[in-house]
Protein backbone atom coordinates (compact mmCIF):
# COMPACT_ATOMS: atom_id res chain seq x y z
CA UNK A 1 0.00 0.00 0.00
CA UNK A 2 1.81 3.35 -1.11
CA UNK A 3 -0.09 6.35 0.08
CA UNK A 4 0.47 8.24 -3.03
CA UNK A 5 -1.81 7.04 -5.00
CA UNK A 6 -5.08 8.35 -3.32
CA UNK A 7 -3.40 10.50 -0.41
CA UNK A 8 -3.90 13.62 -2.97
CA UNK A 9 -7.67 12.97 -2.45
CA UNK A 10 -7.61 12.94 0.71
CA UNK A 11 -5.79 15.92 1.36
CA UNK A 12 -9.48 19.10 -1.43
CA UNK A 13 -2.29 9.24 -1.58
CA UNK A 14 0.50 3.06 -5.11
CA UNK A 15 -0.83 -0.31 -3.77
CA UNK A 16 2.61 -2.12 -2.60
CA UNK A 17 3.37 -3.08 -6.36
CA UNK A 18 5.35 -6.78 -5.36
CA UNK A 19 2.20 -8.25 -2.43
CA UNK A 20 0.66 -10.89 -4.11
CA UNK A 21 1.86 -13.72 -1.87
CA UNK A 22 -0.72 -15.75 0.22
CA UNK A 23 -1.74 -13.87 3.39
CA UNK A 24 0.41 -11.01 3.89
CA UNK A 25 -0.08 -7.84 5.95
CA UNK A 26 1.47 -4.33 5.79
CA UNK A 27 1.09 -1.52 8.01
CA UNK A 28 1.58 2.00 7.24
CA UNK A 29 3.40 5.37 9.14
CA UNK A 30 3.18 9.08 8.29
CA UNK A 31 5.34 11.20 10.17
CA UNK A 32 5.68 8.61 12.86
CA UNK A 33 2.08 7.91 13.42
CA UNK A 34 0.41 4.41 12.02
CA UNK A 35 -2.41 5.35 9.19
CA UNK A 36 -3.12 2.14 7.63
CA UNK A 37 -2.57 -0.84 6.07
CA UNK A 38 -2.90 -3.56 3.70
CA UNK A 39 -3.77 -7.34 3.40
CA UNK A 40 -3.50 -9.66 0.58
CA UNK A 41 -4.97 -12.89 0.46
CA UNK A 42 -4.81 -15.88 -2.30
CA UNK A 43 -7.28 -18.55 -2.82
CA UNK A 44 -7.50 -21.31 -5.56
CA UNK A 45 -11.22 -22.84 -6.56
CA UNK A 46 -10.86 -25.10 -9.06
CA UNK A 47 -8.63 -23.49 -11.89
CA UNK A 48 -9.36 -19.97 -11.28
CA UNK A 49 -6.31 -18.47 -9.33
CA UNK A 50 -7.90 -15.38 -7.22
CA UNK A 51 -5.79 -12.57 -5.03
CA UNK A 52 -7.98 -10.22 -2.81
CA UNK A 53 -6.47 -7.13 -1.54
CA UNK A 54 -7.74 -4.47 0.90
CA UNK A 55 -5.89 -1.19 1.92
CA UNK A 56 -7.04 1.27 3.93
CA UNK A 57 -6.06 4.65 5.97
CA UNK A 58 -7.46 6.88 8.24
CA UNK A 59 -6.02 10.71 8.83
CA UNK A 60 -7.32 14.03 9.88
CA UNK A 61 -8.34 16.87 7.80
CA UNK A 62 -8.92 20.48 9.73
CA UNK A 63 -9.34 18.67 12.56
CA UNK A 64 -12.19 15.51 10.84
CA UNK A 65 -11.03 12.23 10.44
CA UNK A 66 -11.13 11.40 6.73
CA UNK A 67 -10.83 7.73 5.31
CA UNK A 68 -10.48 5.56 2.36
CA UNK A 69 -11.11 2.08 1.65
CA UNK A 70 -10.02 -0.46 -1.26
CA UNK A 71 -10.92 -3.92 -1.97
CA UNK A 72 -9.68 -5.35 -5.40
CA UNK A 73 -10.16 -8.75 -6.56
CA UNK A 74 -7.88 -9.79 -8.96
CA UNK A 75 -8.70 -13.65 -11.22
CA UNK A 76 -6.77 -16.07 -13.09
CA UNK A 77 -8.89 -18.02 -15.50
CA UNK A 78 -7.83 -21.58 -17.36
CA UNK A 79 -6.43 -20.12 -20.56
CA UNK A 80 -4.76 -17.37 -19.18
CA UNK A 81 -7.75 -14.69 -19.13
CA UNK A 82 -7.94 -12.29 -16.27
CA UNK A 83 -9.97 -9.95 -14.55
CA UNK A 84 -10.16 -7.79 -11.98
CA UNK A 85 -12.82 -5.87 -9.67
CA UNK A 86 -12.61 -2.94 -7.39
CA UNK A 87 -14.43 -0.85 -5.15
CA UNK A 88 -12.77 2.23 -3.59
CA UNK A 89 -14.87 3.99 -0.86
CA UNK A 90 -13.64 7.65 -0.19
CA UNK A 91 -17.20 9.24 0.88
CA UNK A 92 -20.77 7.48 1.11
CA UNK A 93 -20.87 5.82 -2.25
CA UNK A 94 -18.18 4.19 -3.29
CA UNK A 95 -16.28 4.22 -6.68
CA UNK A 96 -16.23 0.61 -8.36
CA UNK A 97 -15.66 -1.08 -11.52
CA UNK A 98 -14.80 -4.73 -13.20
CA UNK A 99 -12.19 -5.09 -15.84
CA UNK A 100 -11.15 -7.77 -18.33
CA UNK A 101 -8.14 -8.60 -20.65
CA UNK A 102 -7.90 -11.95 -22.42
CA UNK A 103 -4.59 -13.23 -23.98
CA UNK A 104 -3.33 -11.61 -27.09
CA UNK A 105 -5.42 -8.18 -26.68
CA UNK A 106 -3.28 -5.49 -27.17
CA UNK A 107 -6.07 -3.30 -24.79
CA UNK A 108 -8.09 -3.70 -21.09
CA UNK A 109 -11.49 -3.78 -21.26
CA UNK A 110 -12.32 -1.20 -17.86
CA UNK A 111 -15.84 -0.61 -17.01
CA UNK A 112 -16.72 1.15 -14.00
CA UNK A 113 -20.22 0.83 -12.43
CA UNK A 114 -21.13 4.28 -13.59
CA UNK A 115 -18.99 5.83 -16.48
CA UNK A 116 -18.20 4.86 -19.54
CA UNK A 117 -16.23 1.94 -21.01
CA UNK A 118 -12.44 2.58 -21.87
CA UNK A 119 -9.75 0.22 -23.49
CA UNK A 120 -6.21 1.85 -22.00
CA UNK A 121 -3.62 0.47 -24.57
CA UNK A 122 -1.20 -2.00 -22.56
CA UNK A 123 2.51 -1.06 -22.83
CA UNK A 124 5.24 -3.07 -23.95
CA UNK A 125 6.30 -5.48 -21.11
CA UNK A 126 3.50 -4.18 -18.76
CA UNK A 127 2.53 -6.25 -16.30
CA UNK A 128 -0.97 -7.27 -15.46
CA UNK A 129 -1.06 -10.30 -13.20
CA UNK A 130 0.11 -8.95 -9.61
CA UNK A 131 2.05 -12.24 -9.24
CA UNK A 132 4.06 -11.61 -12.42
CA UNK A 133 5.21 -8.30 -10.63
CA UNK A 134 6.28 -10.22 -7.33
CA UNK A 135 7.82 -12.67 -9.25
CA UNK A 136 10.17 -9.96 -10.76
CA UNK A 137 10.66 -8.21 -7.44
CA UNK A 138 12.22 -11.76 -6.06
CA UNK A 139 14.46 -12.27 -9.10
CA UNK A 140 15.73 -8.74 -8.96
CA UNK A 141 16.91 -8.99 -5.53
CA UNK A 142 18.11 -12.30 -5.81
CA UNK A 143 20.09 -11.89 -8.74
CA UNK A 144 20.90 -8.14 -7.56
CA UNK A 145 19.78 -6.14 -11.19
CA UNK A 146 17.89 -3.35 -11.87
CA UNK A 147 14.39 -3.55 -12.37
CA UNK A 148 11.57 -1.53 -14.24
CA UNK A 149 8.00 -2.62 -14.31
CA UNK A 150 4.61 -0.76 -15.36
CA UNK A 151 1.82 -1.85 -13.73
CA UNK A 152 -2.02 -0.30 -13.92
CA UNK A 153 -4.01 0.86 -11.31
CA UNK A 154 -8.03 0.17 -11.56
CA UNK A 155 -9.56 2.91 -9.63
CA UNK A 156 -7.50 6.07 -10.81
CA UNK A 157 -7.42 4.25 -14.23
CA UNK A 158 -3.54 4.98 -14.47
CA UNK A 159 -0.27 2.99 -15.92
CA UNK A 160 2.48 3.31 -12.72
CA UNK A 161 6.19 2.76 -13.57
CA UNK A 162 8.66 1.58 -10.65
CA UNK A 163 11.73 2.27 -12.11
CA UNK A 164 14.56 0.71 -9.05
CA UNK A 165 18.35 0.00 -8.80
CA UNK A 166 19.97 -2.63 -6.23
CA UNK A 167 22.24 -1.11 -3.25
CA UNK A 168 23.16 -4.18 -1.95
CA UNK A 169 22.40 -6.35 1.11
CA UNK A 170 20.34 -4.80 4.07
CA UNK A 171 19.40 -6.97 6.25
CA UNK A 172 15.91 -6.33 8.42
CA UNK A 173 14.51 -8.30 11.71
CA UNK A 174 13.65 -11.76 10.62
CA UNK A 175 14.50 -11.09 6.85
CA UNK A 176 18.26 -11.56 6.94
CA UNK A 177 18.33 -12.40 2.98
CA UNK A 178 16.91 -8.44 2.28
CA UNK A 179 18.19 -6.55 -0.13
CA UNK A 180 17.82 -2.54 -0.46
CA UNK A 181 16.64 -0.37 -3.63
CA UNK A 182 16.55 2.84 -4.43
CA UNK A 183 14.46 4.87 -7.19
CA UNK A 184 11.60 6.68 -8.14
CA UNK A 185 7.74 5.32 -8.71
CA UNK A 186 5.50 7.46 -10.76
CA UNK A 187 2.18 8.01 -11.40
CA UNK A 188 0.10 10.87 -13.72
CA UNK A 189 2.15 13.71 -13.13
CA UNK A 190 3.76 12.70 -10.10
CA UNK A 191 6.90 11.18 -9.72
CA UNK A 192 8.74 10.43 -5.85
CA UNK A 193 11.86 8.58 -4.59
CA UNK A 194 11.34 5.33 -2.84
CA UNK A 195 13.53 3.21 -0.74
CA UNK A 196 12.34 -0.54 -1.42
CA UNK A 197 13.17 -3.62 0.77
CA UNK A 198 12.96 -6.92 -1.16
CA UNK A 199 13.54 -10.31 -0.17
CA UNK A 200 14.57 -13.10 -2.55
CA UNK A 201 12.19 -15.69 -0.90
CA UNK A 202 9.26 -13.37 0.73
CA UNK A 203 9.00 -10.78 -2.04
CA UNK A 204 8.38 -6.99 -0.73
CA UNK A 205 9.28 -6.05 2.58
CA UNK A 206 9.42 -2.44 2.86
CA UNK A 207 8.69 0.89 1.13
CA UNK A 208 9.39 3.92 2.21
CA UNK A 209 9.29 7.84 0.42
CA UNK A 210 8.84 11.55 1.58
CA UNK A 211 6.00 13.78 0.57
CA UNK A 212 7.48 16.95 1.08
CA UNK A 213 9.04 16.63 4.60
CA UNK A 214 6.49 13.97 5.51
CA UNK A 215 8.27 10.72 5.56
CA UNK A 216 6.04 7.85 4.77
CA UNK A 217 6.72 3.81 5.36
CA UNK A 218 4.76 0.70 4.73
CA UNK A 219 6.08 -2.36 5.56
CA UNK A 220 5.51 -6.20 6.83
CA UNK A 221 3.13 -6.54 9.62
CA UNK A 222 6.47 -8.72 11.40
CA UNK A 223 9.05 -5.73 11.38
CA UNK A 224 9.10 -3.59 14.23
CA UNK A 225 7.29 -0.78 14.41
CA UNK A 226 9.26 2.79 13.50
CA UNK A 227 10.79 5.00 16.38
CA UNK A 228 8.92 8.29 16.08
CA UNK A 229 9.57 10.61 14.17
CA UNK A 230 9.37 14.42 14.01
CA UNK A 231 5.68 15.74 12.96
CA UNK A 232 2.38 14.25 12.89
CA UNK A 233 -0.16 12.34 10.34
CA UNK A 234 -2.57 14.91 11.93
CA UNK A 235 -0.81 17.62 10.01
CA UNK A 236 -0.51 16.06 6.60
CA UNK A 237 -2.88 18.38 4.93
CA UNK A 238 -1.67 21.14 6.91
CA UNK A 239 1.52 20.85 6.05
CA UNK A 240 0.62 21.67 2.44
CA UNK A 241 -0.57 25.27 3.16
CA UNK A 242 1.42 28.41 3.39
CA UNK A 243 1.04 31.50 5.29
CA UNK A 244 0.23 34.70 3.18
CA UNK A 245 0.69 38.48 4.46
CA UNK A 246 -2.58 40.30 5.33
CA UNK A 247 -4.35 42.60 2.36
CA UNK A 248 -7.67 43.95 3.42
CA UNK A 249 -9.13 43.69 -0.46
CA UNK A 250 -7.70 40.69 -1.13
CA UNK A 251 -10.81 38.60 -2.36
CA UNK A 252 -11.38 41.62 -4.92
CA UNK A 253 -8.22 42.20 -6.21
CA UNK A 254 -7.88 42.19 -10.18
CA UNK A 255 -4.41 41.75 -10.22
CA UNK A 256 -1.53 39.97 -8.04
CA UNK A 257 1.73 39.27 -8.49
CA UNK A 258 3.71 36.25 -6.40
CA UNK A 259 7.41 35.27 -6.55
CA UNK A 260 8.25 31.74 -6.40
CA UNK A 261 10.93 31.20 -3.51
CA UNK A 262 12.44 27.99 -4.72
CA UNK A 263 12.17 25.74 -7.54
CA UNK A 264 8.71 26.80 -9.64
CA UNK A 265 6.51 24.48 -11.01
CA UNK A 266 6.03 24.59 -14.71
CA UNK A 267 2.55 26.48 -14.66
CA UNK A 268 0.42 27.16 -17.28
CA UNK A 269 0.36 30.06 -19.04
CA UNK A 270 -2.87 31.92 -19.78
CA UNK A 271 -4.78 35.35 -19.55
CA UNK A 272 -5.38 34.65 -15.96
CA UNK A 273 -1.41 33.25 -15.40
CA UNK A 274 1.66 34.66 -17.10
CA UNK A 275 5.24 34.21 -16.27
CA UNK A 276 7.31 37.36 -15.72
CA UNK A 277 11.07 37.29 -15.28
CA UNK A 278 13.05 36.33 -12.03
CA UNK A 279 10.60 33.34 -10.87
CA UNK A 280 7.36 35.68 -10.89
CA UNK A 281 4.10 35.25 -12.17
CA UNK A 282 1.21 37.68 -12.73
CA UNK A 283 -2.33 36.36 -11.66
CA UNK A 284 -5.16 37.97 -12.77
CA UNK A 285 -8.75 38.03 -12.14
CA UNK A 286 -10.94 37.03 -15.76
CA UNK A 287 -12.50 39.63 -17.32
CA UNK A 288 -16.20 39.38 -17.13
CA UNK A 289 -17.65 38.44 -19.97
CA UNK A 290 -18.95 40.64 -22.47
CA UNK A 291 -20.92 40.99 -25.47
CA UNK A 292 -20.54 37.57 -27.74
CA UNK A 293 -18.67 36.07 -25.35
CA UNK A 294 -21.75 36.71 -22.77
CA UNK A 295 -24.17 36.24 -25.12
CA UNK A 296 -23.16 32.51 -26.66
CA UNK A 297 -25.90 29.90 -26.09
CA UNK A 298 -25.27 26.56 -24.84
CA UNK A 299 -24.40 23.36 -26.98
CA UNK A 300 -27.71 22.34 -27.68
CA UNK A 301 -27.01 19.84 -30.68
CA UNK A 302 -23.86 17.73 -31.42
CA UNK A 303 -20.40 18.95 -30.46
CA UNK A 304 -17.56 19.82 -32.00
CA UNK A 305 -15.05 17.51 -31.23
CA UNK A 306 -12.94 19.70 -29.20
CA UNK A 307 -16.59 20.37 -26.87
CA UNK A 308 -17.31 17.11 -26.69
CA UNK A 309 -14.20 16.04 -24.19
CA UNK A 310 -15.76 18.50 -22.01
CA UNK A 311 -19.58 17.80 -22.47
CA UNK A 312 -19.05 14.01 -21.78
CA UNK A 313 -20.46 12.00 -18.87
CA UNK A 314 -18.43 9.47 -16.26
CA UNK A 315 -18.33 8.15 -13.25
CA UNK A 316 -16.94 11.50 -11.65
CA UNK A 317 -19.75 13.35 -13.25
CA UNK A 318 -23.01 10.83 -14.16
CA UNK A 319 -24.95 14.05 -15.49
CA UNK A 320 -27.09 11.74 -17.61
CA UNK A 321 -28.62 10.18 -14.21
CA UNK A 322 -32.27 11.10 -13.77
CA UNK A 323 -31.35 12.94 -10.09
CA UNK A 324 -29.50 15.86 -11.92
CA UNK A 325 -33.05 16.41 -13.26
CA UNK A 326 -34.31 16.83 -9.97
CA UNK A 327 -31.60 19.57 -9.30
CA UNK A 328 -32.71 21.64 -12.64
CA UNK A 329 -35.74 21.50 -11.71
CA UNK A 330 -35.07 23.16 -8.56
CA UNK A 331 -33.12 25.78 -10.21
CA UNK A 332 -36.35 26.75 -11.97
CA UNK A 333 -33.90 28.43 -14.95
CA UNK A 334 -35.83 30.49 -17.63
CA UNK A 335 -35.40 29.35 -21.55
CA UNK A 336 -32.90 31.12 -23.63
CA UNK A 337 -30.03 31.27 -21.05
CA UNK A 338 -26.48 32.44 -22.32
CA UNK A 339 -23.47 29.92 -21.26
CA UNK A 340 -22.39 32.58 -18.87
CA UNK A 341 -25.62 33.12 -17.86
CA UNK A 342 -26.26 29.24 -16.59
CA UNK A 343 -22.68 29.27 -15.03
CA UNK A 344 -23.47 32.01 -12.76
CA UNK A 345 -26.37 30.30 -11.87
CA UNK A 346 -25.22 27.00 -11.52
CA UNK A 347 -22.42 28.58 -9.60
CA UNK A 348 -24.25 30.20 -6.61
CA UNK A 349 -26.77 27.33 -6.75
CA UNK A 350 -24.21 24.84 -5.72
CA UNK A 351 -22.50 26.84 -3.09
CA UNK A 352 -26.32 27.29 -1.59
CA UNK A 353 -26.72 23.04 -2.35
CA UNK A 354 -23.79 21.81 -0.53
CA UNK A 355 -25.03 23.50 2.69
CA UNK A 356 -22.77 21.50 4.68
CA UNK A 357 -19.60 22.23 3.80
CA UNK A 358 -18.04 19.31 5.13
CA UNK A 359 -14.09 18.35 5.47
CA UNK A 360 -14.22 14.69 6.42
CA UNK A 361 -15.28 13.96 2.95
CA UNK A 362 -12.79 12.45 0.94
CA UNK A 363 -14.09 12.46 -2.78
CA UNK A 364 -17.39 12.31 -3.90
CA UNK A 365 -19.08 11.77 -7.48
CA UNK A 366 -21.32 14.40 -8.79
CA UNK A 367 -24.55 11.83 -8.49
CA UNK A 368 -23.28 11.42 -4.59
CA UNK A 369 -23.30 15.33 -3.82
CA UNK A 370 -26.73 14.91 -5.38
CA UNK A 371 -27.66 12.73 -2.94
CA UNK A 372 -26.03 14.07 -0.22
CA UNK A 373 -25.25 17.44 -0.46
CA UNK A 374 -21.72 17.43 1.88
CA UNK A 375 -18.27 18.37 0.82
CA UNK A 376 -15.26 20.60 -0.20
CA UNK A 377 -14.31 22.13 -2.69
CA UNK A 378 -14.12 18.97 -5.00
CA UNK A 379 -17.08 18.25 -4.30
CA UNK A 380 -18.65 21.70 -5.09
CA UNK A 381 -16.65 21.64 -8.65
CA UNK A 382 -17.85 17.55 -9.59
CA UNK A 383 -21.65 18.77 -9.40
CA UNK A 384 -21.10 22.38 -10.77
CA UNK A 385 -19.11 20.27 -13.93
CA UNK A 386 -22.08 17.99 -14.23
CA UNK A 387 -24.93 20.44 -13.77
CA UNK A 388 -23.12 22.63 -16.71
CA UNK A 389 -22.80 19.71 -19.56
CA UNK A 390 -26.08 18.81 -18.68
CA UNK A 391 -27.19 21.97 -19.97
CA UNK A 392 -24.70 22.19 -22.37
CA UNK A 393 -21.81 24.17 -21.12
CA UNK A 394 -18.60 22.73 -21.75
CA UNK A 395 -16.13 22.64 -17.94
CA UNK A 396 -14.07 20.92 -16.84
CA UNK A 397 -12.00 21.05 -13.22
CA UNK A 398 -8.96 22.98 -12.51
CA UNK A 399 -6.12 21.63 -9.57
CA UNK A 400 -3.82 24.42 -8.23
CA UNK A 401 -3.75 26.50 -5.03
CA UNK A 402 -5.85 29.66 -3.80
CA UNK A 403 -5.64 32.12 -1.19
CA UNK A 404 -8.55 32.05 1.27
CA UNK A 405 -7.57 35.03 4.04
CA UNK A 406 -3.85 34.57 4.65
CA UNK A 407 -3.23 31.13 3.64
CA UNK A 408 -2.33 29.65 0.44
CA UNK A 409 -3.84 26.23 0.00
CA UNK A 410 -4.70 23.13 -1.89
CA UNK A 411 -7.85 24.21 -3.93
CA UNK A 412 -10.54 22.52 -6.90
CA UNK A 413 -12.13 24.55 -8.77
CA UNK A 414 -14.13 24.89 -12.54
CA UNK A 415 -13.49 26.49 -15.94
CA UNK A 416 -16.20 27.03 -18.29
CA UNK A 417 -15.53 27.81 -22.54
CA UNK A 418 -16.49 30.86 -23.69
CA UNK A 419 -15.56 31.67 -27.10
CA UNK A 420 -11.91 30.75 -27.05
CA UNK A 421 -11.33 31.04 -23.20
CA UNK A 422 -11.64 29.07 -20.72
CA UNK A 423 -13.28 31.58 -17.19
CA UNK A 424 -12.44 30.28 -14.07
CA UNK A 425 -15.70 30.53 -11.50
CA UNK A 426 -15.41 28.94 -8.05
CA UNK A 427 -18.40 27.32 -6.34
CA UNK A 428 -16.67 26.53 -3.14
CA UNK A 429 -16.66 30.45 -2.66
CA UNK A 430 -19.41 31.39 -5.08
CA UNK A 431 -17.41 33.20 -7.50
CA UNK A 432 -18.11 34.21 -10.92
CA UNK A 433 -15.16 34.94 -12.50
CA UNK A 434 -12.97 33.24 -9.90
CA UNK A 435 -11.12 35.69 -7.41
CA UNK A 436 -7.40 36.33 -8.72
CA UNK A 437 -4.97 35.14 -6.08
CA UNK A 438 -5.15 31.34 -7.33
CA UNK A 439 -2.42 29.26 -9.27
CA UNK A 440 -3.18 27.09 -11.80
CA UNK A 441 -1.28 23.61 -12.19
CA UNK A 442 -3.64 21.87 -14.33
CA UNK A 443 -6.81 21.07 -15.31
CA UNK A 444 -9.00 17.98 -15.93
CA UNK A 445 -11.63 16.41 -18.15
CA UNK A 446 -12.96 13.96 -15.11
CA UNK A 447 -12.89 11.10 -16.95
CA UNK A 448 -11.68 9.20 -13.75
CA UNK A 449 -9.82 9.92 -10.42
CA UNK A 450 -6.74 9.87 -12.22
CA UNK A 451 -6.96 12.49 -14.07
CA UNK A 452 -7.44 14.95 -11.46
CA UNK A 453 -3.88 15.25 -10.43
CA UNK A 454 -4.12 15.65 -6.97
CA UNK A 455 -0.45 14.25 -6.78
CA UNK A 456 0.98 17.06 -8.59
CA UNK A 457 -0.53 19.67 -6.98
CA UNK A 458 0.26 18.33 -3.77
CA UNK A 459 3.80 17.49 -4.25
CA UNK A 460 4.53 20.70 -6.32
CA UNK A 461 4.29 22.89 -2.97
CA UNK A 462 7.56 20.79 -1.81
CA UNK A 463 10.67 23.03 -1.34
CA UNK A 464 8.85 26.33 -2.61
CA UNK A 465 6.83 29.32 -1.30
CA UNK A 466 5.11 31.89 -2.93
CA UNK A 467 5.85 35.29 -1.55
CA UNK A 468 2.72 38.23 -2.87
CA UNK A 469 4.66 41.18 -3.81
CA UNK A 470 2.41 43.55 -5.79
CA UNK A 471 -1.50 44.09 -6.18
CA UNK A 472 -1.72 45.25 -9.37
CA UNK A 473 0.41 48.50 -9.51
CA UNK A 474 1.10 49.12 -5.79
CA UNK A 475 3.58 46.94 -3.11
CA UNK A 476 1.16 44.18 -1.49
CA UNK A 477 2.51 44.41 1.76
CA UNK A 478 1.15 49.05 0.99
CA UNK A 479 -2.25 47.33 1.16
CA UNK A 480 -4.51 50.12 1.31
CA UNK A 481 -3.84 54.57 0.75
CA UNK A 482 -5.21 56.06 3.77
CA UNK A 483 -7.14 59.55 3.52
CA UNK A 484 -9.45 60.72 5.75
CA UNK A 485 -12.99 59.06 5.79
CA UNK A 486 -11.42 57.18 2.60
CA UNK A 487 -9.28 53.99 2.36
CA UNK A 488 -8.28 53.06 -1.15
CA UNK A 489 -6.59 49.97 -2.61
CA UNK A 490 -5.86 48.89 -6.40
CA UNK A 491 -7.49 49.72 -9.49
CA UNK A 492 -9.96 51.89 -7.89
CA UNK A 493 -10.88 50.16 -5.01
CA UNK A 494 -12.59 52.39 -2.09
CA UNK A 495 -14.36 52.36 1.27
CA UNK A 496 -15.11 55.78 2.17
CA UNK A 497 -17.39 56.46 5.83
CA UNK A 498 -18.30 59.96 6.26
CA UNK A 499 -17.47 61.14 8.96
CA UNK A 500 -15.11 58.13 9.79
CA UNK A 501 -11.32 57.51 10.62
CA UNK A 502 -9.54 54.72 9.13
CA UNK A 503 -5.81 53.40 10.26
CA UNK A 504 -3.98 50.30 8.70
CA UNK A 505 -1.52 47.62 10.73
CA UNK A 506 0.06 44.71 9.07
CA UNK A 507 -2.27 44.76 6.02
CA UNK A 508 -5.33 44.97 8.76
CA UNK A 509 -7.92 48.06 8.31
CA UNK A 510 -9.56 49.52 11.20
CA UNK A 511 -12.27 52.16 11.04
CA UNK A 512 -14.18 54.04 13.74
CA UNK A 513 -16.47 57.15 14.10
CA UNK A 514 -16.67 59.61 16.90
CA UNK A 515 -19.47 57.32 18.10
CA UNK A 516 -18.13 54.21 18.05
CA UNK A 517 -15.76 51.63 17.01
CA UNK A 518 -12.61 50.65 16.19
CA UNK A 519 -13.93 48.06 13.72
CA UNK A 520 -12.29 45.85 11.82
CA UNK A 521 -13.07 45.54 8.01
CA UNK A 522 -11.98 43.48 5.40
CA UNK A 523 -13.25 42.44 1.88
CA UNK A 524 -14.57 38.48 2.17
CA UNK A 525 -15.92 35.22 0.62
CA UNK A 526 -19.66 34.67 0.42
CA UNK A 527 -20.18 33.47 4.27
CA UNK A 528 -21.13 29.88 4.54
CA UNK A 529 -24.13 28.39 6.00
CA UNK A 530 -22.40 27.47 9.50
CA UNK A 531 -21.53 31.32 9.54
CA UNK A 532 -24.88 32.61 9.18
CA UNK A 533 -26.63 30.22 11.22
CA UNK A 534 -27.61 32.53 13.79
CA UNK A 535 -27.60 35.80 12.18
CA UNK A 536 -30.25 37.88 11.41
CA UNK A 537 -31.07 39.86 8.10
CA UNK A 538 -31.02 43.32 7.78
CA UNK A 539 -31.22 46.41 4.95
CA UNK A 540 -30.11 50.09 5.63
CA UNK A 541 -33.27 51.98 5.28
CA UNK A 542 -32.16 54.33 2.85
CA UNK A 543 -29.71 52.16 0.72
CA UNK A 544 -31.89 48.97 0.55
CA UNK A 545 -28.32 47.58 0.93
CA UNK A 546 -28.34 43.78 2.41
CA UNK A 547 -26.69 42.30 5.33
CA UNK A 548 -26.37 39.34 7.67
CA UNK A 549 -25.99 40.49 11.22
CA UNK A 550 -24.63 37.99 13.70
CA UNK A 551 -25.67 39.45 17.46
CA UNK A 552 -23.70 37.20 19.66
CA UNK A 553 -20.18 37.82 18.01
CA UNK A 554 -21.43 41.43 16.65
CA UNK A 555 -20.11 40.30 13.23
CA UNK A 556 -21.66 42.01 10.13
CA UNK A 557 -21.57 41.09 6.42
CA UNK A 558 -22.60 43.08 3.98
CA UNK A 559 -23.80 42.40 0.36
CA UNK A 560 -22.36 44.48 -1.90
CA UNK A 561 -23.28 42.55 -4.75
CA UNK A 562 -21.65 41.03 -7.90
CA UNK A 563 -20.43 38.42 -5.73
CA UNK A 564 -18.58 40.83 -3.32
CA UNK A 565 -19.06 40.82 0.59
CA UNK A 566 -17.10 43.01 3.26
CA UNK A 567 -16.98 41.91 6.82
CA UNK A 568 -17.33 44.35 9.88
CA UNK A 569 -16.48 43.27 13.16
CA UNK A 570 -17.50 44.43 16.71
CA UNK A 571 -20.52 46.10 15.40
CA UNK A 572 -23.45 46.32 17.73
CA UNK A 573 -27.70 46.37 15.73
CA UNK A 574 -27.74 50.26 15.63
CA UNK A 575 -24.24 50.62 14.62
CA UNK A 576 -24.63 47.93 11.75
CA UNK A 577 -27.83 49.70 10.25
CA UNK A 578 -25.89 52.71 9.59
CA UNK A 579 -22.59 51.00 8.13
CA UNK A 580 -25.02 49.47 5.45
CA UNK A 581 -26.46 53.32 4.87
CA UNK A 582 -23.38 55.05 5.31
CA UNK A 583 -20.66 52.95 3.80
CA UNK A 584 -20.10 53.68 0.22
CA UNK A 585 -17.98 50.86 -1.59
CA UNK A 586 -17.29 51.86 -5.01
CA UNK A 587 -15.00 49.50 -6.73
CA UNK A 588 -14.07 51.25 -10.25
CA UNK A 589 -12.20 48.37 -12.34
CA UNK A 590 -12.73 45.56 -9.95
Amino acid sequence: MHPFRFLPLLLGGVALLGQASADRTFRQWMGGTEVGGSTVTVRVSGEVRELRSREWMALARLGQEIKQDLEQTARKHPGGALSFTWRLQLSSEPFEGVAQWVPGSATLKVQPTRGPESNPAIPAGALLWPEDLDAQLMDAARRGLPLRATTFSFPVQQWSALDLKPRGPAPLPGFPDAVRFTGTETQGTATLPVEVWISPTQGELRHVTDLGSLRVLTQRAELPPPVAQPGNAAGAFEQTLQTLPAHPFQPWLPEVTLRAEGKAPNLQEDSQQTRLPGGRWRLRRATEPRGAEATQPPVLGKPTPAEARYLAPSALVPFQDPAFEGLLRRMALPPGLSRWDLARRVNAFVFEWIADKDFSVGFASALEVCHHPRGDCTEHGVLAVALLRRLGVPARGVTGWVALNQVLGLHFWVEVQLKDRWVPIDPTFDQAPASALRIKLGDSDLADLGSIGWEGAALALTGLRWLPERAGSRPYAEGATLRSDLATGPSGIQLRLPGGRWSQRSGHLQLRTREGGPWRVEACLRPIPAQTATTETMAGAVSGRRGRWDRAARILWMDLGAGRWLRVDGVDEAEAFDLLDQLSVPIGGA
